[in-house]
């Protein structure tokens, strides 16, 4: 008995000590998932905002954004409208390259193509956003705000 208890307690030691030799937090990344998001705003040329405000060319609750997938069936995609800060949070797949669209009336359609790579930084190695084009063009990154500018 003394000697099944002491190969136990070695063995629990042994279990504990090998768990500890691992680099990673303890489950931590595999238990939280963390969506990729973007922060947009459309602003015309001078500056004004195009998506918020009483005259709003482009009102948000109108906006459709969406992702197409096999033969040709669009998917909405996900997102929120931030009033407050004026912007629109979309979640992103977590791919190295991506394309979704805006829909911001009838006639107004934008293709966004979107880059990310994994954040070595980071201890979850996440993806992290690094490019956003809208329409081939590149939209500009507000880095105080967090949000990609989008010119109309």
């Amino acid at each position: 008995m003394k000697y099944s208890l002491k190969l136990i307690i070695l063995l629990f030691i042994f279990i504990s000590v090998s768990c500890q030799d691992k680099k990673e937090p303890l489950g931590l990344c595999e238990d939280i998932y963390r969506p990729l998001i973007v922060n947009i705003n459309y602003t015309d040329s001078n500056g004004k905002e195009l998506l918020f405000g009483d005259q709003a060319k482009y009102p948000v609750d109108q906006i459709k954004i969406y992702k197409i997938i096999m033969n040709d069936i669009a998917v909405p995609l996900t997102f929120n409208i931030n009033k407050d800060a004026k912007f629109l949070t979309i979640n992103l797949d977590k791919v190295e390259s991506g394309v979704f669209y805006i829909k911001l009336n009838s006639n107004v359609l934008d293709k966004i193509s979107y880059t990310s790579k994994i954040d070595e930084k980071s201890p979850c190695k996440d993806y992290k956003l690094i490019d956003i084009k809208q329409n081939d063009l590149s939209g500009r990154y507000d880095e105080k705000n967090q949000v990609w500018i989008l010119k109309k």
